[in-house]
């Protein structure tokens, strides 16, 4: 007789029960993620050099030169320049050359997974195909983290449009504390500069990830839960049945 021992039937309920737990684990959602998608309400549209706005959970101040750099607004509003028609919701327009930064309210750091960008044009008779770059330049304490540089593409039909671009991989898994983003406006030659007041940009929909994401996912831990449950019921079946 086996002393202490653990039914079978038991122990075949407690690792059903395990795994329930685990397939639950596997269903809970990854790290947190946020959008900037500029819908928060704020107390005038336009931006200007130095103005910093509280969007959500994020900080936007616009920057340039000294006077109007950008405005929050929908393309309905969009006067004496050329906007991106496939997006009814609130997005940025950066104007006169100008820029932006943006990071976390808390200072917290995270990642971007991806973000919406239109180039805006100044009222020119001609575009080339790839119209203007963006310029995305990430910060954490020390200093610049990573850059890139988008091609924004050309009216199509006379119009331009908002593009998604992936950046999953952007900084090589590094977290940021502060996001730069500008524009260049570029010629049909593929010279590109900032310095005429035509580099103007859209944004919209910047997808973050906080510093969560470094964390092995719950759907990781529910796998190797399961591993060590199946492998200690086969070391308890096994030695039943030596002892047996």
């Amino acid at each position: 007789m086996i002393r202490n021992s653990t039914s079978p039937r038991r122990g075949i309920k407690r690792l059903f029960n395990a795994v329930a737990i685990a397939a639950a684990m596997c269903a809970a959602p990854l790290a947190q993620a946020g959008v900037l998608d500029f819908e928060s309400p704020v107390d005038a549209p336009f931006v200007f050099a130095g103005d910093v706005l509280a969007i959500g959970n994020y900080y936007v101040e616009g920057a340039g030169t000294a006077g109007f750099v950008g405005s929050i607004s929908t393309s309905e509003s969009c006067f004496g320049v050329q906007c991106p028609v496939n997006n009814a919701s609130t997005y940025y327009a950066g104007l006169n050359d100008g820029y932006l930064f943006f990071g976390m309210l808390d200072g917290s750091a995270f990642s971007i997974s991806s973000l919406d960008a239109s180039f805006i044009g100044a009222g020119m008779p001609s575009y080339p195909s790839v119209a203007g770059l963006l310029y995305v330049a990430a910060f954490d304490a020390a200093g610049l983290v990573a850059e890139i540089y988008l091609d924004l593409a050309g009216p199509t039909g006379g119009n331009f449009n908002f593009a998604t671009y992936d950046l999953t991989g952007f900084g090589g898994g590094a977290l940021f504390t502060d996001v730069l983003i500008a524009s260049f406006a570029c010629d049909e030659t593929g010279n590109c500069n900032r310095n005429t007041n035509q580099a103007n940009f859209a944004l919209d929909n910047i997808v973050t990830a906080d510093g969560a994401g470094e964390v092995p996912e719950p759907g990781t831990f529910a796998l190797m839960g399961l591993g060590l449950l199946g492998l200690r019921a086969a070391s308890r079946f096994t030695a039943r049945r030596r002892t047996a």
